[in-house]
């Protein structure tokens, strides 16, 4: 009573259901044969209709390859670009 502890179940809960949404979003891209996902982001909610359940989404951008048609010869390398006005 009155000591800070973790709560090993709920933390391994907590990892295990952030895993199970970023495996479910990376099945959804694989299924669009996508190349890779970028811009992950991970959020965690509740719900007033039930405070004990907590709910992850994981949201990010499918990567699909250029079509042989459209895609050029070569796509140039990226610059870096810093504005010194900012």
């Amino acid at each position: 009573m009155g000591r800070n502890v973790e709560l090993e179940n709920y933390t391994s809960a907590m990892y295990e259901a952030r895993e199970i949404a970023v495996e479910r979003m990376q099945a959804e891209a694989s299924a669009a044969n996508a190349e890779g996902v970028v811009g992950v982001d991970i959020h965690e909610g509740s719900h007033n209709w039930q405070r004990h359940v907590i709910e992850f989404f994981a949201i990010g951008t499918a990567v699909l390859p250029l079509a042989e048609e459209i895609a050029p010869e070569k796509i140039a390398d990226p610059i870096m670009v810093l504005s010194v006005n900012d």
